[in-house]
């Protein structure tokens, strides 16, 4: 049954009250005026990529229609130089004829990237315009806008270059002049002007290339128009880069990948899931691609995972290219995944794209959700669906947890706060609760209202109300909502606010009901107070639940709601002997805390090596979850988790163990520098020593994904605890290949468990073996192998190698600039390379800021990687003095820098809370 309809208050987190007054700004500054809208930009450039010139030129004809009087003509250019005495701007008259349109002045804001010239008179409404505009730039390293990349050919001995786009989310004015915001859509004619041995790729395809009159072994590519599209999306790329087209089984889509010369043998996974996963969304959307081709490119240097530029979508090399022989599943996997995401974009996002970057879950969102779906059509063996919502939920119940977390749909101004929400609130969270609208409504509502929604708003712009409004017309439609009932009425209890629910369910065991009451679950605050959230908050919870006579574990509808009216109770024939348990697949974002005799129910259950398995694995996964999440904050005695959690000895599944172990690594960065961390190892080898005793050789790896997966997290775990004989196994298969006379072509460690080898191999001998690493790192051509050890280098003790190896990361050609802060973050996480890395960050800041200069956003993943290991007063104060120094400097990491202190500080509460209670718990167990 349903509750009474309620009028829903709009409650938002601290900083969310100023949404009124945020959104009156951004109209009046930093925002392009609703004077103007562009139709068409006919855009030519050429790349000159001579390593004594790197730059580009050219110019642009926008048609433009006028909306509302006015006398200025404002649209964005950053460190472009414009031509101004070219500049024009003439009237399209009614027979086709052009009158010039005199300009009186230019001038431009740098703050908000405004280029603006002044008119002798007023535009017309529902008059159109041709705007000329010639411009020049120069192809910089910073992995934005229009820049250059780099790599090297070993057949040629030489280095090449090779020009790429990366403009989301506001980059595309560092390439050419252009109304750079979502809403402001157009159609893109674009031709590429370049020397003759290079190939020109864009968004649509190639319509014609000709000679440069003028400029010898030059041509000009042109290209089809585009459909109506984001500046965003545009794209483009002048290299030397060589592409293999899939062939056309899946779809009449031409499907091509490019890459360096020397990798475009690992393009094959790309060729086989590109065109399936594309042929599938046409399906299932029920709306066809809309373009003649699509082409994917490995980029060298790439700052994002991938970008899904309409036609040319653009990844780093470790997303989309796959090595059979050395690529572990786990990486397959993830490119498999990639792929599908940036396919799902070009639905939602290209096709249908937020009206401001306020929705940008919307895009980011249900493209990380539709991905699963996608892999899964493919790889069903895989059991995608399962682990990537397993893999969002871990990560969204810690992040959101804090009071410093933000809403999905989150208050957008000026374009200098967008980057910091390319975050897991956007991704992992929106796509969390996308599945959870799928499972309360049903996949056949959700499905149609998609489709129905992306053909209402084809070409177009949209916010999330007009989701929310084709999901209700449908859900009401077919009875899944009644009438009085939206889905924005539920849905903004999530979206607009943050954080999640805490639901206490408490039993009358006598009378047979059920209690069910919300509040905030908030993670420790720094003087170590559990409830410190808006007790005002609540949410529209699906309330889903089954019994120990029922075991009905495949029904995710609700069996009723949760609202803001206050607690509810319910009958249930549930004897005093059997457990209830809430959440069905762990379905709705929100953690569970049971009364103690329902929680000891639970735990006879799963400690029952004959029964246990009656429960779902989900559900499974989420019990592990909240018993170390109430015990996290006080609510529940370690002691009642650890022994809920001892089941695991004979647990076959790997995701409940991921859920136990992504808790269990928390408490050991708390303990590690402790002196109980020998007592926490103990508990670890009591847990994992059934387990490692059953594989036999750590080199016996399964066949199958699942296997494979929970075969290396029991090696890795194993091997960190001193379980058996696990570090003789590691040093000798090190030694193998150490000894090997061809070490870059034959590895006898298996590819799967390379990670867990080459960290503790380093850990043990040092030097000799770093030295060897890093020899492979260089010659290696397989972005993934790269990646792996890059993050494996850091797990070393030497000192001095540290150093050095966190020096490299900003000052030499050998890492990649894209690959810095993983460096930072491998030797931060070393817990003798924590106090090396801070040391460095503080003496380094202004260089390292340097380094990142358009991308200064960067340096929150260098705060992040610090702040989640202080554990102490004395440290966070010390590092705090030091933010406080140079906070001038970090505008574009302020969330990352309010969600780093807050973690610290609950790390210190949870010491004052826990440490003396884990001390006597793991002294007597």
């Amino acid at each position: 049954m349903f509750a009474p309809r309620l009028a829903i208050l709009l409650m938002i987190s601290l900083y969310d009250g100023t949404l009124a007054v945020r959104r009156r700004q951004t109209t009046q500054g930093y925002r392009l005026p609703e004077t103007i809208v562009p139709r068409k930009y006919t855009l030519e450039i050429f790349t000159n990529l001579e390593e004594d010139d790197f730059s580009f030129q050219g110019k642009v004809l926008i048609k433009i229609q006028c909306v509302k009087p006015t006398n200025k003509i404002i649209l964005h250019s950053k460190e472009l130089e414009i031509g101004e005495n070219d500049v024009s701007l003439k009237q399209v008259s009614a027979v086709n004829e052009t009158i010039n349109i005199p300009i009186t002045a230019h001038s431009y804001s740098k703050e908000n990237d405004f280029y603006i010239v002044s008119l002798e008179q007023d535009l017309v409404p529902g008059s159109v315009y041709l705007y000329y505009l010639p411009f020049k730039g120069k192809l910089s390293e910073g992995l934005a806008g229009y820049y250059r990349s780099s790599y090297y050919d070993k057949s040629a001995n030489k280095t090449k270059w090779l020009a790429v786009t990366q403009f989301e989310s506001t980059d595309a004015r560092r390439a050419f002049p252009c109304f750079d915001e979502p809403a402001m859509k157009a159609t893109f004619a674009i031709s590429l002007g370049h020397a003759k041995h290079l190939k020109a790729v864009s968004n649509m395809p190639l319509q014609e290339s000709k000679p440069v009159p003028k400029k010898a072994d030059w041509v000009l590519d042109r290209f089809e128009e585009t459909v109506p599209m984001s500046t965003y999306l545009v794209a483009f790329m002048v290299s030397e880069f060589e592409f293999s087209e899939a062939p056309k089984k899946d779809t009449n889509v031409t499907f091509r990948i490019w890459a360096r010369k020397e990798a475009i043998d690992q393009v094959e996974l790309a060729k086989e899931v590109g065109p399936k996963v594309l042929a599938y969304f046409s399906k299932y959307f029920d709306v066809d691609y809309p373009l003649p081709k699509q082409d994917m490119a490995a980029i060298p240097d790439f700052s994002a995972g991938a970008m899904e530029n309409w036609g040319l979508i653009t990844y780093r090399e470790i997303a989309l290219l796959y090595d059979p022989k050395s690529t572990s599943i786990l990486s397959k996997h993830s490119i498999a995944n990639t792929i599908s995401h940036e396919l799902a974009h070009q639905w939602f996002g290209n096709l249908v794209t937020m009206k401001w970057w306020t929705d940008l879950w919307l895009n980011e969102g249900f493209a990380t959700y539709v991905a699963t779906l996608g892999v899964h059509h493919i790889f069903p063996e895989w059991k995608s669906l399962d682990s990537e919502a397993v893999g969002d939920l871990l990560t969204v119940l810690s992040l959101d947890a804090l009071n410093t977390s933000h809403p999905v749909s989150v208050p957008i101004g000026h374009p200098s706060e967008i980057e910091q929400i390319f975050d897991t609130i956007s991704y992992k969270k929106g796509s969390y609760l996308i599945r959870m609208m799928n499972m309360f409504l049903g996949e056949d509502v959700f499905q149609k209202s998609v489709s129905n929604y992306l053909k209402k708003h084809r070409y177009g712009n949209a916010d999330q109300d007009d989701l929310w409004n084709a999901l209700t017309q449908e859900a009401q439609a077919v009875g899944v909502l009644p009438s009085n009932i939206t889905v924005k009425m539920i849905m903004d209890t999530w979206t607009v606010q943050t954080g999640y629910p805490l639901l206490t369910i408490t039993r009358d065991y006598e009378k047979k009901t059920v209690t069910v009451s919300q509040n905030r679950y908030m993670s420790l605050a720094t003087e170590g107070k559990s409830d410190i959230g808006n007790e005002d908050q609540c949410w529209w919870v699906p309330l889903s639940y089954t019994t120990s006579k029922e075991l009905k574990f495949n029904d995710t509808r609700p069996k009723s709601w949760l609202t803001c009216n206050g607690p509810v109770t319910f009958d249930s024939d549930v004897t005093e002997n059997d457990w209830i348990l809430f959440n069905i697949k762990a379905a709705g974002l929100f953690r569970v805390n049971y009364d103690t005799e329902n929680w000891r129910l639970l735990e006879s259950s799963l400690a029952d090596e004959n029964s246990f398995n009656k429960i779902d694995p989900l559900n499974r996964v989420q019990v592990i979850a909240d018993v170390m999440g109430l015990a996290w904050i006080g609510k529940l005695e370690y002691a009642m988790a650890f022994n809920i959690i001892q089941y695991l000895q004979h647990e076959p599944e790997y995701l409940p163990w991921k859920t136990a172990l992504t808790s269990l690594t928390d408490i050991r960065g708390m303990l590690r520098r402790t002196p109980i961390y020998g007592y926490f190892k103990r508990f670890i080898r009591h847990l994992m020593e059934p387990n490692y005793r059953k594989l036999g050789s750590i080199t016996d790896i399964p066949d199958d994904y699942e296997g494979i997966k929970m075969h290396t997290v029991i090696v890795s775990w194993s091997c960190v605890s001193g379980v058996g004989d696990c570090e003789e196994q590691i040093l000798s298969l090190f030694k193998a290949w150490y000894n090997e006379p061809n070490p870059d072509e034959n590895n006898p460690i298996p590819k799967d468990l390379r990670s867990v080898v080459y960290c503790n191999a380093l850990k043990m001998v040092g030097e000799r073996y770093w030295e060897f690493l890093w020899e492979r790192y260089q010659k290696s051509n397989v972005a993934t192998e790269k990646q792996q050890i890059l993050s494996s280098l850091g797990c070393v003790r030497e000192l001095w190698l540290l150093q050095r190896y966190l020096t490299w990361s900003i000052n030499s050609t050998k890492i990649r600039k894209q690959d810095s802060t993983t460096v930072f973050s491998s030797v931060a996480s070393n817990e003798i390379g924590y106090t090396v890395a801070k040391n460095f960050f503080m003496r380094q800041f202004s260089d390292i800021r340097k380094y990142h200069d358009t991308k200064s956003s960067r340096l929150g993943h260098y705060i992040k990687s610090l702040t989640y290991q202080i554990t102490s007063e004395e440290e966070l104060n010390e590092f705090q003095s030091f933010l406080d120094s140079v906070i001038s400097q970090l505008k574009e990491s302020e969330i990352s820098i309010k969600q780093g202190i807050e973690t610290a500080s609950n790390n210190i509460a949870w010491h004052a809370m826990h440490y003396e209670e884990l001390s006597k718990y793991f002294e007597n167990n």
